[in-house]
Parts: C-alpha cells; sequence; structure tokens
C-alpha cells in the first residue's frame, strides 16, 4: 500500500533516510537530516510503501528552485525501499504515486535515483514510467 506520510510517520522517515544514505556510503549528521525532513515535509509530500502494515519504503520530495531560471519542480530528497521489498513494480508504485501529484499540482518532477547499485533496475523504472534519464552523476574521492 502507498500512503502520503503524516507527522507521526517522521520516525520512520528518518530511519529509512539513514538506511538510505549508508546503503549509498554517506553519512549525515541526524539533526541535520531530520531538519531537512521536516523542512520537506511543509514543501512536499513524502509517500510511503508499506507492506503487512510496516512501512519499508519511501519517496520523500521537496519543492526546489531552480538558480538558473527561478523555476520551481517537485524533487526527491531520498527514494528508497528496504532491499528485500526492492522491485520493479514497488519502485513504480512510489513513482506513480509521484507522478500523480506532480499532475494534481501541475509541478515538473525529478527523481535523481543515486545508487551504487540496482542502477539499470532504477533507469528502467524511471524509461517504463514516462521519464526521460537525463543525468548521469559520478563522484571522485581522490584523497
Amino acid at each position: 500500500m502507498i500512503r502520503k506520510a503524516t507527522a507521526s510517520d517522521i520516525p520512520y522517515i528518518l530511519d529509512l533516510y539513514k538506511k538510505g544514505l549508508k546503503e549509498i556510503g554517506a553519512d549525515g549528521k541526524e539533526s541535520l537530516l531530520l531538519n531537512k525532513i521536516v523542512t520537506s515535509y511543509h514543501l512536499a509530500p513524502c509517500f510511503l510503501l508499506e507492506v503487512g502494515g510496516e512501512v519499508v519504503g519511501m519517496a520523500g520530495f521537496t519543492i526546489v528552485t531552480q538558480s538558473h531560471d527561478g523555476s520551481t519542480r517537485l524533487a526527491d530528497y531520498m527514494f528508497y525501499v528496504e532491499p528485500q521489498h526492492r522491485s520493479i513494480k514497488t519502485l513504480g508504485r512510489l513513482v506513480e504515486a509521484a507522478k500523480a501529484f506532480s499532475k494534481e499540482h501541475d509541478l515538473p518532477l525529478r527523481l535523481e535515483f543515486i545508487s551504487r547499485n540496482d542502477e539499470e533496475l532504477r533507469r528502467r523504472v524511471l524509461k517504463m514510467h514516462g521519464f526521460e534519464v537525463v543525468c548521469v552523476i559520478g563522484e571522485y574521492n581522490g584523497r
């Protein structure tokens, strides 16, 4: 089941956010992550994926303003599904919830699936749901 998060879901969102960051090899100070979640919660929805009454995935969104032209869009700050529940179907259900919100509010939608694995799955999910894949992100840590 997909549903919009409520304020009482913020601890679940924080937990999933931290799991997602850990999976991509990132870390964050909990107070800063919580601030991002709460700020974003007031700007745009966070969609939660529930399986058997347990929250196992999320698509958290915020509103961003493009620096070059001042336009606004709906953008994800974290799109995460626990590995044992990850599939094209579950990712697709979250994508469709975001697309419906985007259409309802006439906001362009941008998803950035940052990953250390499952890149082809994520690319396929985007293409299957009508997105044009326009960006490849590289990271260099030449320490």
